[in-house]
């Protein structure tokens, strides 16, 4: 059992100040005013909402105002306290901020505070889905989540949602810039119509969960990039596949228990799990539209202790292969779960009520170097006093420790990261090379049958693509240069460019081999430029973590971005030429404002 991260989630508490026993006859209490801008021209926006929301301040609390045809906008009588700034109008998002909310302090006799606020268009995606054939499906779930965004650090512009018409078409708004990943999810067991199969119930087809461009490992699927103010349109059709049955029965259910479950898991960050269904008699149970796959079981379990419901899961066993056929007769029992036990504790040994958090073990996956949400039902901890804590029967598997707070007490604590987890770049002035990336296979040219590497891309990224531009091509055996040759009509909002080889492939590489090619689309001159943050893309503004203080701390710094390339990307504003910057994924710590590096 592994805790590889520790993600710090503090839920802030309001406190109700005291009032002041003798209030002058005058009203003294704060104001809030200022301007709503559109970036980048920063032109008023009128009719914009702007709402205080109680950081730590009144909990009753409510503070509004809507601005003028000038931008402008005015929130009297706003009682002492902190709070977060939060701006909305219908096709507009909040900029400026990276992915932290605008927070005020407001002070006792503070009188008058100035807010200048930020909005861009925003942008959207639209398109359609298609079935096997290529005619279009509705009522199709179609979802796009910017990349990097699961976690605590997420907002409400991050992620959208949308369902099909009868047109096949869907349309999803109010989305942040930046770089989107696209899933079509068909009603849960359809079936395609028209489809010529055997009669045999297990060779049926059921349509799958498919992400762009039409793939369905999470490592495969493109992510589209977006543009403040931008509608992308792209089209892809659902795959198919043949889907079993997983049947069986459970033993040794603890009789206690007033309600018992069981959920079947797909392995991995990207499988979600089926629908919970209660045990029948004897302990049966059966699972229909299973995909092939592994596949974990687990047991819930309500019970009442003391006329208190208490939920618990526990194991049945180990992994379930789902292969060619159904998965009949399975005979599973609750396995004992293990311990976890751990205390925390200040860096520099402060007192802290330990009581005002909760422990959450999130069941997640490991991808690589990194640890994604994994789905299933997360084990919950109290705290004790002096900071231990322990949670009993917990299924084998890896977990994420998930931290929360009921009080404002860790406001001001700075966290500490290892310097061993993150990694860095220094801003930079010179050339800087902006590049495209895209994947491809080697083919024989229909005209004259030389070998070159077909490339397909998103479209919005070869609109700057043109013939004899310098290519590097990566064959997993070694790099070749080569030149566009030639770039193909678009389709389904995807681009193909054929690539000749300028030079000798390495021995062994053969047609068919899988190859990566990064385009050179232009060189840019005299610009600031850094390495590419995991979460920037172009023409946004950012909130990354500087080095300072020798590099043993880094305060956050908004930042403005412009062009970028596949591994760079320009700095307009915000910082200076040997800066050093945090590129690595930071939003476990949208809460700080500074770090320590150890």
């Amino acid at each position: 059992m592994h805790l590889p991260i520790i993600i710090f989630a503090l839920i802030l508490v309001p406190n109700v100040p005291a009032m002041q026993a003798n209030l002058p006859e005058q009203d003294s209490t704060p104001s809030i005013q200022g301007k709503v801008l559109q970036e980048p021209n920063a032109q008023p926006i009128r009719k914009a909402s702007v709402a205080l929301r109680g950081r730590k301040g009144p909990a009753d609390a409510k503070y509004s105002a809507v601005t003028d045809a000038e931008g402008q906008f005015r929130i009297d009588h706003v009682e002492p306290g902190q709070y977060y700034v939060v701006v909305e109008h219908p096709g507009f998002v909040q900029s400026g901020t990276g992915r932290r909310p605008i927070s005020v302090s407001v002070q006792p006799g503070g009188g008058k505070n100035e807010l200048i606020l930020h909005m861009q268009l925003a942008a959207v995606i639209t398109g359609k889905i298609l079935d096997w054939d290529g005619d279009p499906m509705g009522n199709v779930g179609v979802s796009a989540t910017r990349t990097g965004s699961v976690g605590p650090g997420r907002t409400t512009h991050d992620f959208g949602s949308a369902v099909t018409n009868d047109l096949g078409e869907f349309r999803i708004s109010g989305l942040q810039a930046g770089r989107y990943k696209i899933t079509a999810t068909p009603p849960q067991g359809s079936r395609p119509s028209g489809l010529q199969e055997t009669s045999n119930e297990k060779n049926q087809s059921i349509y799958l969960a498919t992400r762009y461009p039409g793939v369905l490992d999470e490592d495969q699927a493109v992510a589209v990039e977006i543009h403040a103010g931008a509608e992308l349109r792209i089209n892809f059709g659902l795959l198919t596949g043949r889907a079993y049955r997983v049947s069986g029965t459970v033993t040794g259910v603890p009789s206690k228990g007033s309600m018992a479950q069981i959920i079947l898991q797909a392995k991995g960050s990207a499988g979600s799990p089926m629908a919970p269904q209660e045990l029948g008699e004897s302990g049966r149970f059966e699972f229909t539209n299973v995909l092939p796959g592994s596949y974990v079981a687990r047991l819930i379990m309500v019970t009442f202790e003391g006329g208190q419901p208490a939920m618990q899961m526990l194991g049945l066993g180990p992994s379930i292969e789902v292969s060619n056929t159904h998965v009949e007769g399975l005979r599973l029992q609750p396995e004992a779960g293990g311990q976890v036990r751990g205390k925390f504790r200040l860096d520099a040994g402060q007192k802290f009520d330990w009581t005002q958090l909760t422990a959450a073990l999130i069941p997640a996956e490991e991808q690589g170097a990194e640890v994604m949400w994994g789905g299933g039902i997360p084990t919950i901890s109290g705290v004790n006093l002096d900071g231990t804590f322990e949670m009993k029967n917990v299924p084998g598997g890896t977990y994420q420790l998930l931290v929360g707070a009921r009080s404002d007490h860790l406001r001001d604590y700075i966290p500490t990261v290892d310097k061993a987890t993150i990694w860095t770049d220094t801003v930079k002035r010179g050339s800087m090379v902006r590049q495209v990336r895209g994947l491809g296979t080697l083919v024989r040219a229909e005209d004259s049958g030389n070998l070159v590497a077909r490339v397909t891309l998103p479209a919005y990224m070869m609109k700057e693509g043109q013939p004899n531009q310098n290519v590097t091509i990566d064959t997993r055996k070694g790099l070749v240069k080569g030149h566009v040759l030639r770039i193909n009509a678009s389709s389904s909002g995807a681009t193909a460019a054929d690539i000749a080889l300028d030079a000798p492939l390495p021995e062994g590489v053969n047609a068919g081999l899988a190859v990566d090619a990064t385009i050179d689309i232009e060189k840019l001159d005299n610009i600031l430029y850094v390495g590419r943050p995991i979460h920037a893309t172009a023409n946004s503004a950012a909130s990354l973590f500087k080095l300072v203080n020798d590099g043993s701390e880094a305060v956050r710094v908004s930042v403005k971005l412009g062009r970028a390339s596949v591994n760079t990307i320009e700095v307009l504003d915000g910082l200076k030429e040997g800066d050093k910057v945090i590129l690595s994924d930071m939003s476990s710590y949208d809460n700080a404002d500074r770090v320590k590096i150890k």
